[in-house]
């Protein structure tokens, strides 16, 4: 949950994301059943990616429950196989906006929030200039990462570990 007390512009927040789910290929993955087989799928960039839920709370006095009561359906909402694995909650209060970001843990990890982060911040912060968003230069792909570690579990160096590892 990031706070800010002078708000969230909501159509900024959404060019910010769709920047971001581009950027970053995990954000777009769903899973798909076939054969018997749990597939991770990555979706187009043209699908929806991510939604974003508003609440005016301005005219409550007492909005943390009506908070906490959101972000558990925004969260409990988010389907593995229909998508989007990344959901967003804007709070808009008397006192400044609370900016709810879900993001399934099969796609994000702590180390991989820190970068968000990073990126949402540069993002908004461009957005809000009237600059183009740039994000840093793309890493790996995730599908040339996955395929990397399947190389890698299969390298005679790793193989070498297994008597260990029993």
């Amino acid at each position: 949950m990031m706070y800010s007390k002078e708000g969230f512009d909501e159509k900024v927040i959404e060019k910010v994301f769709s920047k971001i789910v581009e950027h970053h290929d995990a954000l777009r993955i769903v899973i798909r059943k076939e054969e018997n087989k749990l597939i991770q799928y990555n979706r187009r960039v043209e699908d929806k990616l991510f939604d974003l839920s508003v609440m005016d709370l301005g005219n409550k006095e007492s909005y943390q429950g009506e908070i906490e009561k959101e972000s558990m359906k925004i969260q409990s909402s988010i389907n593995l196989f229909d998508g989007p694995l990344v959901k967003l909650g804007l709070f808009k209060t008397k006192d400044g906006d609370h900016l709810l970001i879900v993001i399934h843990h099969l796609v994000v990890d702590g180390i991989s929030w820190r970068v968000l982060f990073e990126d949402i911040s540069t993002g908004y912060r461009q957005a809000i200039n009237k600059e183009e968003i740039e994000l840093p230069a793309k890493t790996h792909s995730f599908k040339e990462w996955s395929k990397n570690i399947i190389n890698y579990a299969k390298s005679s160096k790793l193989l070498e570990e297994i008597k260990y590892w029993r």
